[in-house]
């Protein structure tokens, strides 16, 4: 019997090539090993114990990954041939880091010994020994488990411990001692995590793929009281190193869950319904560049990215060294006034959400299609679009007003909107006086530049009453947290609707804080109403969707922005569009900053 194993993996750090290798190492049997593009593929021959055997060797080694997107079984017959040439050995110079493959994590978990070499995972630039880590901490111990046991022992007594990891030096303490701002959650027990935070099993997915990425998780109320956790979310992860990975199993075998740890991976994902989005991006994701054909220099720094173009390629970058190359410079229309590239004679101007678009086209090679862009950013201007080849862009609600930064903005813009408005507020009142003064009395000076979409969420919490401090950021979170503890399947119709102004079709923050006054007033529940403002959403998208099909019959709908890292709101979009469209998103890409970056300078080649 001739069969193949075949897999797809988009990323380009070479850990299928070393993944595959390792697999034909460990084998009795000789394997083939393909290699074209994004498909690889592994070919056995044999009898069915010894297929069998090598099954289950690939079943154990090939780990769940945000990259892999398509894993399966053919048989191959006689007549068929390898289309695709042999892969060949890595470069033994490459730079290895992920956090650690299946068997080095199945090693340390038994030895508590971080240390041994891998030719898979390998170890971060930074190379580590136990001598290292015995003169950081000044605990000597005869082998490296009854080290970290004692390491274990050292944190459980003084509530804090500070350790070089291949994360940099990181500060563990007890749950029960006091956070520091940069801190997220590590749990060093996963089976224990779905008792002590609100998460689905695609979380939980997510938080066990090879790559160790954050995820955004609310504690459960037990959880919450028991540390005093007041954070709308955490940043919760699993050991993301090898050291890391030790100690936290020591911590596990101890009795201690979960404990404070800082130095933690911006890579952060969400997920809903078996979609995986990558919200920031981490380590070894860049640099990246893939092949392009611009006709002239260009270059865009967007949200602490930097993208660069020619006739030969597309880089990508935290920081590029262009060597004084002479480029065309894209600046997103929100960008600072203050900002140096802002004001450059030869820069070209772009909508951030078309850049964001973009990227999806040049990931999914879509060119030429008609597509509905939805850009829901956290920090950044929102937008829903449409596109063609023959319209070009063409706005369909922007989200722009300035003036309602303030819940006592949104009172007084209700107010003076019409006799209803003035009967509303008046009702809400009397209703609720001391909410009313709050209301006027609460003034965001945190965060306070945030997309409207944004701000609406955070001036919604504060009419609900579940937010009375000065953080726009935390307000809005507010919000998404007391709605993700909502059980329903819907919620309310808040008023997301369109108003014409001489800018366009702009959303009216006001009707949807007046939709949620009355349903206050009627007594809807607070979990219920901030429900709502989600669920709503979603389908004022499908709604956009629609409107933009009849007009240019589009071929499908991006989704993009941080925004969608709530997980309710992914959900939901995801339900309300993909009976009628097919949904496209970044998939190597983080869903803002670095693929608007990228997007920009491609936006002149449409």
């Amino acid at each position: 019997m001739h069969i193949a194993f075949k897999f797809r993996y988009i990323h380009d750090n070479g850990l299928f090539i070393r993944l595959l290798h390792r697999i034909d190492e460990l084998s009795d049997t000789t394997l083939s090993l393909y290699n074209e593009g994004t498909e690889y593929r592994v070919e056995a021959l044999g009898d069915q114990i010894t297929l069998e055997l090598v099954a289950e060797k690939i079943s154990k080694l090939i780990p769940q990954s945000l990259f892999l997107h398509d894993y399966k079984i053919e048989e191959i017959h006689g007549e068929e041939k390898s289309e695709n040439g042999k892969i060949l050995l890595p470069d033994n110079q490459t730079s290895f880091q992920i956090p650690y493959c299946p068997e080095c994590q199945e090693s340390v978990v038994k030895t508590l010994n971080p240390f041994k070499p891998c030719s898979v995972c390998g170890f971060s630039e930074k190379s580590l020994a136990m001598e290292d880590l015995s003169t950081f901490t000044g605990i000597k111990a005869p082998t490296e488990e009854t080290f970290f046991i004692e390491l274990a022992n050292v944190l459980s007594e003084k509530g804090e411990l500070t350790l070089p990891t291949y994360n940099g030096v990181r500060r563990f303490s007890l749950l029960n001692s006091k956070e520091q701002p940069s801190d997220g959650i590590l749990f060093c027990d996963p089976s224990d995590i779905s008792d002590k935070l609100l998460i689905t099993q695609g979380e939980l997915d997510a938080l066990m793929m090879v790559e160790k990425p954050t995820v955004r998780l609310k504690a459960k109320l037990m959880f919450r009281v028991e540390y005093e956790l007041n954070k709308p979310f955490y940043s919760v992860f699993f050991a993301d190193d090898k050291i890391t990975l030790a100690l936290s199993t020591a911590l596990k075998n101890k009795g201690i869950d979960a404990v404070y740890c800082d130095h933690v991976s911006t890579l952060r994902v969400a997920t809903a319904l078996d979609e995986h989005l990558i919200v920031s991006t981490g380590r070894d994701m860049l640099p990246w560049s893939i092949p392009a054909h611009l006709k002239t220099p260009s270059f865009c720094e967007y949200s602490n990215f930097q993208a660069y173009g020619d006739a030969n390629e597309l880089q990508l970058a935290e920081e590029l060294d262009l060597n004084n190359k002479p480029t065309i410079l894209y600046v997103a229309n929100d960008a600072s006034s203050n900002n140096e590239s802002s004001s450059v004679n030869n820069a070209i101007h772009f909508e951030p959400a078309h850049a964001a678009q973009r990227s999806i086209v040049l990931e999914h090679t879509l060119e030429g299609e008609a597509l509905c862009g939805i850009h829901f950013s956290r920090e950044h201007r929102s937008h829903i679009f449409s596109y063609s080849e023959k319209i070009g862009y063409t706005p369909m609600v922007l989200f722009s007003a300035e003036k309602l930064i303030q819940p006592r903005d949104m009172l007084e813009a209700i107010e003076t909107m019409d006799e209803g408005g003035m009967r509303l507020v008046q009702n809400f009142k009397n209703a609720f006086p001391q909410r009313y003064e709050k209301i006027a009395q609460t003034e965001f000076k945190v965060h306070t530049e945030l997309s409207n979409l944004s701000k609406l969420w955070s001036i919604a919490a504060v009419f609900i009453g579940l937010y009375e401090g000065d953080d726009a950021l935390i307000s809005c979170e507010m919000l998404e947290a007391t709605a993700i503890e909502f059980g329903g399947k819907s919620g309310p119709r808040i008023d997301y609707k369109i108003m014409s102004t001489e800018e366009g079709y702009q959303l009216d923050l006001r009707l949807a804080i007046r939709s949620a006054m009355s349903f206050k007033l009627a007594g809807l529940d607070d979990y219920l109403l901030s429900f709502g403002f989600i669920d709503s959403l979603a389908d004022f998208i499908a709604q956009q969707a629609e409107d933009s099909d009849a007009n240019i019959g589009i071929n499908g709908v991006t989704l993009s922005g941080s925004l969608f890292e709530n997980r309710q709101l992914l959900m939901r979009t995801y339900n309300a569009l993909s009976v009628n469209y097919p949904i496209y998103r970044n998939e190597r890409l983080s869903i803002d900053g670095a693929n608007v970056a990228l997007g920009a300078i491609t936006l002149g080649s449409e």
